[in-house]
């Protein structure tokens, strides 16, 4: 039986002010309270498995994404960290995300630029059906909240 899933990819880069071992940091160890930074997405993000930080651990995350209103939930499982080249990979593997897609991976990857770094997020998708949220929503929402964590880290500073 043919199926009409759509497989693909998404790529950003993100200028950030933030040192780049500060943004690594914030996201490897304190993920878990994004929902404090950006709460208008981040409702909740609990950690189910593990100590939230290192391959194996297991969050459910409870977002809403931009322009919508609908609280969603979403279980990820840290797959790679790779402290020395700045690198965490997070697969999505269940909740209502996983009604709308068979394969959901996000890598970030933080990069020393200048006095601040550069951030790569990478979507690599699998749409199980057609009526799912377009990935690109996922994308912004990273972007847009990553805005306002290198903001809150700037503060910090």
């Amino acid at each position: 039986m043919a199926t009409n899933n759509t497989v693909g990819k998404l790529e950003k880069e993100m200028e950030a002010k933030s040192n780049p071992q500060k943004i690594y940091d914030m996201i490897k160890y304190t993920l878990h309270h994004l929902h404090t930074i950006s709460p208008e997405f981040y409702k909740s993000i609990d950690i189910l498995e593990g100590d939230g930080e290192s391959v194996g651990s297991v969050r459910l995350w409870k977002y809403v994404l931009p322009g919508t209103s609908k609280v969603m939930t979403a279980k990820e499982k840290t797959e790679v960290v790779d402290d020395e080249n700045m690198l965490i990979v997070w697969n999505i593997f269940e909740g209502d995300h996983s009604n709308h897609f068979n394969g959901f991976v996000l890598k970030m990857q933080v990069i020393p630029k200048g006095e601040g770094s550069l951030v790569k997020y990478t979507i690599q998708y699998e749409k199980g059906n057609e009526h799912g949220p377009d990935p690109q929503q996922f994308m912004n929402m990273f972007a847009m909240c990553f805005d306002k964590l290198d903001a809150h880290l700037v503060g910090e500073a």
